[in-house]
């Protein structure tokens, strides 16, 4: 694959389509990774005038996210799936004790799941209103 099509340390990817405006820094794990054509890639000049952190910082920021979702334009259809076509899928359906088994497993590690989910979730708004309030200027109080 040609260099060019690889990321880089310190690459910033946006989303194009799908939830517009998601942004991520390439770390040096994902290094000589490609991207996907979904995203777009920034490179930033070695001596320029932004570090690649702020401005991954600002591109998530509430007023940046807002200008660049108002700049997207829908022109994806959205899957769709038919009962009929739902009705038409296998299922393996094992002896009554062991579904149990199984469902009450699988019960225990999706209430896991949304513990994490929601503790990501207050992470990344946490994140937000502090980027937010750094962009503007203001500093929080220490707690």
């Amino acid at each position: 694959m040609p260099m060019r099509l690889r990321l880089a340390e310190g690459d910033i990817l946006l989303t194009r389509t799908g939830t517009v405006g998601r942004c991520a820094l390439v770390t040096a794990e994902h290094t000589g990774w490609l991207f996907h054509p979904n995203l777009v890639r920034l490179r930033l000049p070695e001596a320029g005038p932004v570090t690649a952190a702020y401005l991954v910082a600002y591109l998530s920021a509430t007023a940046a996210q807002d200008w660049i979702k108002a700049q997207g334009v829908a022109v994806a259809v959205v899957p769709s799936l038919s009962i009929r076509t739902l009705s038409e899928l296998p299922v393996l359906l094992p002896p009554d004790a062991d579904q149990a088994a199984i469902g009450a497993t699988l019960a225990a590690l999706d209430d896991k799941i949304q513990a994490h989910t929601e503790i990501a979730r207050a992470t990344r708004e946490y994140r937000r209103e502090l980027a937010d309030a750094l962009m503007n200027g203001v500093l929080p109080a220490e707690p």
